[in-house]
């Protein structure tokens, strides 16, 4: 009988921003001190400590926040082989996922569909700067504004949303200022995760900028999907 020995990783890459599944033998994290699992870019990894007999310190590179997590893991997790998944504490970011190969690669899968779900349903694959960076940070928007942290300096919270290419950009329907969040990058993509309140104060912007034209004026009372 062949008993499969392996457990499957994945984890949001905080360079490359793509996910990246390592395969490791069971073997190798119960008599390893210590493993290091890079991602194919090379500037990212993975790194599991065992702390002792029982469980494991995990380190993960959060591209939600920008930082380290760490996390505990027993034995016994582990060989159970039953997903597991772990969040950013920051932003609740799923960054890191170990179980089953099967089990795994569905998950991710089923993020991604869900991802490609949002795209059909407005249609802009060909338009955004990157796709997946500009819905991650509607996302987190959508998030600060249902806490009640989006607000103009006037005091208004009735805030619409306008996309462009590259950004997006916050207008305040009371008194017209604006401000843009960048959203064309990974790195913008950091820069809001890590924000807990965004207040809007008046911005110059020229809708002819190369960022393009404005697309989708909307309220914040409107979902954009999770």
């Amino acid at each position: 009988m062949l008993i499969d020995t392996s457990v499957t990783i994945a984890y949001k890459c905080t360079s490359c921003g793509s996910f990246e599944f390592l395969n490791i033998s069971l073997f190798a994290l119960l008599y390893k001190k210590d493993c290091s699992l890079p991602c194919r870019c090379k500037k990212s990894c993975v790194n599991i400590k065992q702390e002792c007999e029982g469980s494991f310190l995990i380190s993960i590179p959060c591209i939600g926040c920008g930082n380290d997590h760490t996390y505990l893991l027993s034995k016994k997790n582990i060989l159970t082989g039953e997903l597991i998944i772990f969040n950013c504490p920051e932003t609740d970011l799923q960054i890191f996922f170990i179980g089953r190969d099967e089990a795994v690669r569905r998950k991710v899968d089923s993020l991604e569909e869900e991802f490609d779900e949002m795209i059909d349903m407005y249609g802009y694959e060909s338009y955004f700067d990157n796709t997946q960076v500009m819905f991650d940070t509607l996302n987190r928007i959508h998030d600060i504004a249902l806490r009640g942290n989006l607000s103009c300096e006037c005091g208004s919270v009735n805030i619409e949303l306008v996309l462009l290419s590259g950004c997006v950009l916050l207008r305040c329907g009371k008194c017209g200022c604006s401000k843009r969040i960048p959203a064309s990058k990974n790195k913008d993509l950091k820069d809001i995760l890590t924000k807990s309140q965004i207040t809007i104060t008046e911005e110059f912007f020229d809708y002819n900028h190369k960022n393009g034209k404005e697309i989708l004026p909307r309220k914040l009372s409107d979902k954009f999907g999770k």
